[in-house]
């Protein structure tokens, strides 16, 4: 992007494509949790699953990417992505097969993340660098709307598995562009980039800017993962309690909200870029968990009135991710960024991997009688909400800590 925007361009299209096996199952999941004869916990669980193989690989690529470069990290793991999620979409016929092979799949999919950030900060001027990365993670919602969108025309007709197999289809496209977007770029040194010793590991955890930002992230991906996994169901449950017979509008309306949320990256990207991160950071976090504790509670409410609040939920929830992305950035040392990023992404994506497993738990008390359905779906969503509550002053601490781009 220094001189030459068209491998970002290139780089995002590729992103898409990868992205799309990461919402593919949260939109069979009401299919195959009757065909598979799951609870909800157990369907979450398989959810819960991929992000524990994906922060593992964000953890692994943001290493790799700091001692071998970010293009070849990104490339090679991209490819592994692609076959990891076509033998999901195929081969998977139980829960536990489920959850082994969704596990396998985000267990090579964080290496189209961490190296692609590093490489965007590596190749950007600080005063573009938000809005680069806002279309990065732009380009990630896109994808998973394109998978609602695949299942929400395919379902009714061919059934969840030929959805399935579409969006693997889709990851395969995509590390072919992936590729072909990196080939001529030329790979970072990293001669210089070696681990460094205690001492050196002692001064990244003593920087208490990036362990605000890296804990806020946290509180974020909780609400941010635990929200993508259970979307879709809700909002296909809602209309069939209405005497909806069709799938298909609920997935569309979720697709759309995952559409509107890419403008909400590029624009709190490039809002950080003016207003500061913090601000971004603040006003989307508070706006986010608002409509967390409103959700549930509209269980079985006006279906247009449950659309119009999936769209603002999407959009707030990741307006600041990719300022999470650059606030980091911006306040650790740039040869350790990889290892920053892998760092953030374990506790993140951690945090990520429980409150699907949490949220499907809340709703199993329907199903045991303890609670009414609609009381349960309400409780579920708040269970989202108080874990993203922390986030706020983790927030604040970060703004006293840093002095803010006016």
């Amino acid at each position: 992007m220094k001189n030459d925007n068209h491998w970002l361009i290139l780089l995002c299209a590729g992103r898409i494509g990868l992205s799309v096996i990461f919402t593919a199952y949260s939109a069979v999941i009401p299919f195959v949790t009757a065909e598979w004869s799951m609870t909800s916990a157990q369907a979450g669980s398989v959810q819960s699953a991929w992000y524990v193989g994906y922060l593992i690989s964000l953890f692994a690529a943001g290493f790799l990417a700091d001692r071998f470069g970010a293009k070849k990290t990104l490339v090679r793991m991209s490819i592994a992505s692609a076959l990891a999620s076509a033998a999901f979409a195929f081969f998977s016929e139980s829960y536990l097969s489920a959850l082994a092979l969704y596990g396998l799949a985000g267990l090579c999919s964080g290496g189209s993340y961490t190296p692609g950030l590093k490489l965007i900060f590596e190749r950007s001027p600080y005063e573009s660098r938000g809005a680069a990365m806002g279309v990065f993670l732009a380009s990630g919602s896109i994808g998973y709307g394109l998978a609602l969108l695949i299942s929400a025309f395919v379902i009714p007709f061919a059934g969840w598995r030929t959805a399935l197999s579409l969006c693997a289809t889709a990851t395969v496209i995509g590390a072919a562009i992936m590729w072909f977007s990196l080939h001529t770029v030329q790979e970072t040194e990293v001669g210089a980039v070696r681990p460094q010793g205690v001492d050196g590991w002692s001064d990244l955890f003593k920087n208490r800017a990036a362990s605000a930002c890296i804990l806020a992230y946290t509180f974020h991906c909780w609400e941010l993962l635990g929200m993508w996994a259970w979307l879709p169901s809700f909002v296909i449950q809602t209309e069939t309690k209405l005497g909806g017979a069709l799938v298909t509008y609920g997935l569309i309306a979720v697709a759309v909200s995952h559409f509107v949320s890419s403008l909400g990256s590029v624009i709190g990207g490039r809002l950080s870029d003016s207003r500061g991160r913090s601000f971004v950071m603040l006003f989307m976090s508070i706006a986010s968990i608002v409509c967390s504790f409103s959700m549930g509670w509209l269980f079985g409410g006006p279906i247009a009135l449950v659309f119009i609040l999936a769209i603002a939920y999407n959009l707030f929830a990741i307006g600041d991710s990719a300022v999470y992305s650059t606030a980091v950035a911006d306040v650790v040392p740039a040869n350790r960024l990889g290892a920053v990023y892998s760092i953030r992404s374990v506790l993140g994506f951690g945090a990520g991997a429980i409150s699907p497993w949490v949220f499907g738990s809340v709703l199993d008390l329907a199903q045991h009688g303890v609670v009414t359905k609609d009381t349960a779906w309400g409780l579920a969503w708040t269970s989202l909400a108080i874990g993203a509550l922390p986030g706020i002053p983790m927030i604040l601490w970060f703004k006293k800590l840093v002095r803010q781009k006016p």
